[in-house]
């Protein structure tokens, strides 16, 4: 009798092994850390089609989790009118994806105890000391009024602080245009005291406004450390964690690495764009532009956005502590300015990071507190921490959003988890 129970326990049991397979799926090819290796083709599919179409050049896609690329593809050109095909190590301008590395530079001088996120500015940049407030009109008939409260250090990581880019047609950043319209600015100070002439689009911490903010967020890492932006970013970012392609401007021996950039023509078509006000990236600017001047590679990219979601550490070197990160990536906006501006449904915003608060808000697929950027020349990265996963895209085409490639490189990720 004893024998029959335990002959029908192992069958049992190995029934219960056959039908219930481990969660990671072992031993099945078709599933990479969670994700099915079938439904992520239709990445290729999709981004091949925004080439086929010839609306973008060329697109690199990557996505990783549990600390593992899954799916890596290179797609298209990396120059059209060279015949290149698009590679792995191509160099990308990366704009407002540095805006996080700025971000984290500036932390670690945070976590040395050198500001606090409630400093005045003006303590360590005085040339943003009482700055006016535009209230009503445009040009030279502008009212303005002073400033009822300064502009904190946290103010410029959160976009709070009534700076602008100049990206609208309000009267303000049409200020902003003629600004860098005419400006060659040699110095940070040159720059701040430019700035420092211009009204503020609204009272600092009242509202949401994209603008030069982590430029300025550069400008104080510059100060503290007594070190040009890019040399401390070298020294205590990309020098430890091995990001050999990631600076300020291309050295001479990588420039055929470099991906020509696209913007769309009268006609709508794709053509070639004219170097733009952040340079040729040929030869280090004499202003180091936190919120958009590096350059930087699928992988070396990955690195930083893998430091990020293990918590501040990456192949046994650390650059943040783990709070510091939870920081960084924690919502720092109050109930009424979320979401941040109408476009970002579901989206509130941390340090240089948007940051997802209402899942049944977005308009695509995701987790709540995955957080991440984009760049102008349609450059993104998501970092998922309920999901353990990056997303990662590249191409070179300004503006970002003409082509949503982006949007839908999104929901082929998150719908190819199986887990």
């Amino acid at each position: 009798m004893k024998n029959l129970v335990a002959l029908s326990l192992m069958v049992f049991l190995t029934a219960c092994n056959a039908t219930t397979p481990p969660k990671e799926n072992l031993g099945n090819p078709t599933v990479k850390q969670g994700l099915s290796s079938e439904r992520l083709t239709r990445i290729n599919d999709r981004m091949q089609e925004y080439i086929d179409q010839q609306k973008l050049v060329g697109i690199s896609t990557l996505v990783a989790r549990n600390g593992q690329v899954v799916h890596f593809a290179a797609q298209g050109q990396q120059d059209r009118e060279k015949n290149i095909p698009l590679s792995r190590d191509t160099i990308f301008r990366i704009y407002s994806m540095t805006k996080p590395v700025t971000a984290v530079a500036a932390l670690t001088l945070w976590e040395e105890g050198k500001f606090h996120m409630n400093d005045p500015i003006d303590m360590y940049l005085p040339q943003l000391k009482d700055l006016q407030v535009y209230v009503s009109g445009e040009g030279d008939n502008i009212v303005t009024e002073k400033q009822k409260q300064p502009i904190r250090i946290i103010d410029l990581f959160m976009h709070t602080a009534g700076l602008s880019y100049g990206f609208s047609q309000s009267p303000v950043d049409k200020l902003y245009q003629q600004m860098f319209a005419t400006a060659n600015f040699k110095t940070a100070d040159e720059m701040l005291d430019a700035i420092a002439k211009l009204p503020l689009n609204h009272q600092p911490g009242e509202k949401w406004h994209y603008g030069v903010n982590t430029d300025i967020i550069g400008f104080l890492v510059e100060k503290l450390s007594g070190k040009k932006l890019g040399e401390y970013m070298q020294e205590v970012i990309f020098e430890p964690l091995k990001m050999n392609d990631t600076g300020f401007y291309v050295t001479a021996d990588k420039r055929d690495r470099l991906k020509q950039i696209y913007t769309v023509g009268d006609k709508g078509q794709t053509v070639v764009r004219p170097v733009g006000a952040l340079g040729d990236y040929q030869s280090d600017p004499q202003v180091h532009n936190g919120g958009g001047g590096l350059v930087s590679t699928m992988d070396d990219y990955l690195t930083f956005a893998q430091m990020l979601l293990n918590g501040g550490e990456v192949n046994g070197t650390r650059i943040l502590g783990r709070k510091t990160v939870e920081y960084m990536r924690t919502n720092h906006m109050p109930k009424h300015l979320v979401p941040f501006e109408p476009g970002a449904a579901g989206e509130g915003y941390g340090l240089a990071v948007s940051v997802t608060v209402d899942e049944g808000q977005l308009k695509f697929m995701g987790s709540e507190g995955n957080f991440g950027w984009g760049g102008m020349a349609s450059t993104y990265v998501r970092i998922d921490p309920k999901e353990n996963m990056i997303i990662l895209g590249m191409s070179q085409f300004v503006p970002i959003g003409f082509h949503r490639y982006h949007d839908d490189l999104r929901n082929l990720v998150y719908q190819a988890l199986v887990d």
